[in-house]
């Protein structure tokens, strides 16, 4: 794919043209070179990226959320570039000190996550529902927090424990393993 601009492998170029334009201060070229990957590539991570950190840097924030927006729109289900985007546009926000805009596109993402996980049919049987009313009896140490996850990782080493409370994802170490780990640095 990639019509004008000169398909997928342009994209990286044109990429890194805008990030060099972007560097030495001329704005529209590195917009114009960015827009040019994204032709090339609509879901080009890497140019969806460097254009919103521009766009960030110079206080378009309204600018920077509709490119991650749009960039958004160009991926149908979950992926690993997906995801990347989801985090690179909460952290553009965290850095911006919209602590709440953050919040609000991290459960957006954890929505969509949620949402276009797998359906369970008899073609398709998991266990994934029985693991989630298994987990929602657990109790947890601590009053008002729900266990979401707990896993063992096949040595005494890393054991540990997550939940989530109030919206933040926490856990707990063993104190033996934290000594080891501090003993290896």
């Amino acid at each position: 794919g990639g019509g004008q601009s000169g398909g997928r492998r342009c994209a990286r170029l044109w990429q890194a043209w805008g990030v060099l334009e972007a560097r030495e201060g001329d704005h529209a070229a590195a917009r114009r070179c960015f827009s040019r990957a994204l032709d090339a590539d609509n879901r080009n991570v890497a140019s969806l990226t460097a254009w919103t950190l521009m766009e960030a840097e110079l206080g378009n924030f309204a600018d920077a959320r509709s490119i991650f927006e749009r960039g958004l729109r160009m991926f149908r289900g979950p992926s690993a570039d997906k995801t990347a985007l989801w985090r690179a546009y909460e952290v553009m926000e965290e850095r911006a000190g919209n602590t709440m805009e953050a919040q609000r596109v991290f459960q957006r993402s954890m929505g969509e996550a949620m949402s276009e996980s797998d359906e369970i049919t008899p073609e398709n049987p998991s266990t994934e529902a029985e693991d989630l009313l298994t987990a929602s009896k657990l109790k947890s140490s601590k009053k008002g927090e729900v266990e979401v996850s707990r896993w063992d990782t096949g040595s005494n080493e890393l054991d540990s424990e997550v939940w989530m409370n109030n919206g933040s994802i926490e856990g707990k170490v063993p104190a033996s393993t934290m000594m080891k780990l501090k003993n290896r640095r």
